[in-house]
């Protein structure tokens, strides 16, 4: 349990860390995208949330049979 925790606080910040890098690059594309930036940072962070529950393992039943 600690070791997926000591893991899952890791990948939140590189998460934090790419995901300014994103924001960034995005900022630089807002006047050929428009309105159109926050839907594809929206999409990126659905997709980045995903794999965290998927590579972590964080799904509800997951997570119950390790408290066990």
């Amino acid at each position: 349990m600690i070791a997926n925790a000591t893991t899952i606080d890791y990948a939140t910040r590189l998460w934090q860390v790419f995901h300014a890098v994103i924001t960034g690059a995005l900022d630089e594309l807002k006047i050929l995208l428009g309105d159109m930036v926050a839907q594809v940072m929206g999409a990126i962070e659905r997709h980045v949330q995903s794999f965290f529950v998927q590579a972590l393992q964080l799904d509800a039943r997951t997570l119950r049979l390790e408290a066990r």
